[in-house]
């Protein structure tokens, strides 16, 4: 990668797309079918005691379909053998989440057709509170609270302090992106290979570094021809956003391509339990061990950070 092919400074991405792409490079004029997509849950451990502050990942990602719902419901789902989780779906055009987690089909339909009146909080068969944020009002962030902690209104459990929640957030969401500043312990966004899927992950770095201030980001990979084209796809993210936004974007992990795994969950829910030895499934959980990384600076002394002990039936 040659960076010194112009005197002056850069302004725009385009200024240095040209610098990574090229007409010839392996897929960078063709996007794979992005067919992963999420749905349910399985088993939840947690700690009796409240968590000292609640972690908060944020996940979204361009207008281009790059799976941002995938991986926010894996994510969540991956999380419960750590505590307990909450995930908000804060998409008001289609809010996949609840569909997802196979939820029943009026809960993914309500926000659609019943005048933005929110869905009321649903818990997984796995443990992970569902809360529905697609409605776009303002009122639904005050679940936020002004504390360390987050507390959910659980059905038949009451306030419960969460261990974990996951925003699944468009960009077009920016009055989100901005009231959760300083909140989030990690932002994720899902990007989709080529050139455009570069163009788009740029613009969501871009969009929540200047709602939310934040200097660094987690960069998912979805459906790339290879992990190595997905490291690459990464170093030119890095070097474009550290150039033009000061931001520093990590590599999180990537996505590989399964044809007909978004049916497969509609129907039998997350990957990450449905088929847990799945190729799919095993990245989407070394996804979530890393993002659970990326916290361990946050200085917390003693606080679990790896899942409790299981017993094979």
């Amino acid at each position: 990668m040659d960076e010194d092919v112009s005197s002056r400074s850069p302004k725009t991405l385009a200024d240095v797309s040209y610098l990574f792409f090229s007409q010839t490079e392996e897929g960078a004029e063709e996007t794979p079918e992005a067919a992963v997509r999420p749905a349910d849950g399985s088993g939840a451990a947690a700690d009796s005691a409240g968590p000292r502050r609640t972690r908060l990942f944020v996940v979204t990602g361009g207008d281009d379909s790059p799976g941002k719902s995938t991986i926010a419901v894996n994510l969540a789902q991956a999380l419960v053998p750590f505590g307990r989780v909450a995930i908000f779906d804060a998409d008001p055009r289609i809010p996949n989440a609840r569909y997802f987690f196979g939820l029943p089909s009026w809960h993914y339909l309500s926000p659609l057709t019943g005048g933005g009146t929110p869905a009321p909080n649903v818990v997984t068969d796995a443990g992970v509170v569902v809360t529905d944020w697609s409605s776009g009002e303002n009122g639904e962030c005050d679940a936020l609270g002004a504390g360390s902690v987050i507390y959910m209104d659980v059905p038949e459990s009451g306030r419960t302090p969460m261990d974990f929640v996951v925003v699944d957030v468009p960009l077009s969401r920016t009055d989100l992106l901005s009231r959760l500043a300083g909140r989030a312990s990690a932002y994720i966004v899902a990007a989709r290979p080529g050139r455009r899927g570069f163009e788009h992950a740029f613009v969501a770095v871009k969009r929540v570094r200047s709602e939310s201030g934040a200097d660094s980001v987690a960069l998912v990979v979805n459906v790339p021809s290879s992990e190595d084209y997905a490291r690459a796809f990464h170093a030119k993210m890095k070097a474009a956003a550290k150039r033009l936004l000061s931001v520093d974007v990590r590599f999180l992990g990537t996505v590989p391509l399964e044809p007909g795994l978004g049916a497969e969950q509609r129907e039998r829910g997350a990957i990450v339990a449905s088929r847990p030895d799945a190729a799919c499934a095993l990245s989407l959980r070394q996804i979530a061990t890393h993002a659970l990384e990326l916290t361990r600076s946050d200085g917390l002394p003693g606080e679990r950070t790896d899942p409790p002990d299981r017993r094979e039936d």
